[in-house]
């Protein structure tokens, strides 16, 4: 079964990247260069599930977020995914995992991680495998949020 990804990134270039990247490593994406599309995007793919398929589960294996966006921020499309899914995992990629933190204080690190930018794409398809985004070591953690560096502690 095809892996399903929501991004969202206002950096074209990034997204594009991120996209083939991972197309190519067997995943469904959609994308999303603002906050404001990805919510929307995310609402009408929850309420087909659940109105259609009768299906309360996440809709994406999981979200990809850049926290700087225009028209809504990661931290705002975060808090709002998870008002319609809490189980939805959610990867936050930023080189802001601090500002992040601040802002998203209720997290869980069992639903939302940060990947510190820079990362290469070979750590980011690692860290999409389902059984590493909830064991990974817990090393470099604050208020419940796991962040990730592309370090040797963080990839072995």
């Amino acid at each position: 079964m095809e892996r399903k990804l929501l991004i969202a990134e206002d950096n074209m270039f990034t997204l594009a990247q991120y996209k083939k990247f991972l197309e190519v490593n067997g995943y469904q994406v959609t994308v999303c260069s603002d906050g404001l599309q990805c919510i929307t995007k995310y609402s009408n793919e929850i309420k087909y599930r659940q109105v259609v398929l009768k299906d309360d589960s996440p809709p994406f294996d999981f979200v990809l977020l850049d926290h700087d966006m225009p028209k809504m921020n990661g931290s705002d499309v975060a808090f709002q995914i998870h008002k319609q899914c809490p189980k939805q995992r959610i990867y936050f990629l930023s080189a802001y995992g601090q500002n992040i933190i601040r802002a998203y204080p209720s997290s869980k690190d069992d639903c939302l991680q940060i990947l510190q930018k820079p990362f290469s794409l070979e750590f980011l398809l690692k860290k999409l495998q389902p059984k590493l985004f909830s064991s990974v070591a817990r090393t470099n953690q604050e208020n419940n949020l796991l962040t990730a560096t592309q370090s040797n502690e963080t990839i072995s």
